[in-house]
């Protein structure tokens, strides 16, 4: 197996956990990319903030999530630049389509092993 195959499938399981997370707290409307990162680390499965931007934006347009970015969020104003970065995600719920996926009710996706 190849170092890129490696990385590819540790990808993979990273994103497979982040939606095993979601699923946890599924009754929330959102949860924070903070209590995501807690919940990772618990689990032993550490997660850049860059690699979980990067994973819940996968995620994102493969409609198995839904987040929501600081220029979402009503207190967010162009002129208070402590609020953050407007890109940057701070919130994600997951959808059915996530859940079908976790359940095995749809086909797999290989870009995300459980």
């Amino acid at each position: 197996m190849s170092m890129a195959d490696v990385e590819k499938h540790r990808h993979a399981a990273q994103r497979g956990d982040i939606i095993r997370v979601l699923h946890e707290d599924y009754s929330s409307p959102m949860t924070s990319v903070g209590a995501i990162a807690g919940a990772l680390d618990a689990m032993g499965s550490v997660v850049s903030s860059e690699a979980m931007q990067f994973h819940l934006v996968y995620l994102s347009d493969d409609s198995l999530i839904q987040i929501w970015r600081n220029r979402d969020m009503p207190t967010w104003r162009r002129d208070r630049e402590n609020l953050g970065n407007p890109a940057q995600i701070r919130f994600a719920k997951l959808l059915p389509k996530g859940l079908h996926l976790l359940d095995g009710r749809i086909a797999e996706d290989p870009g995300v092993t459980f």
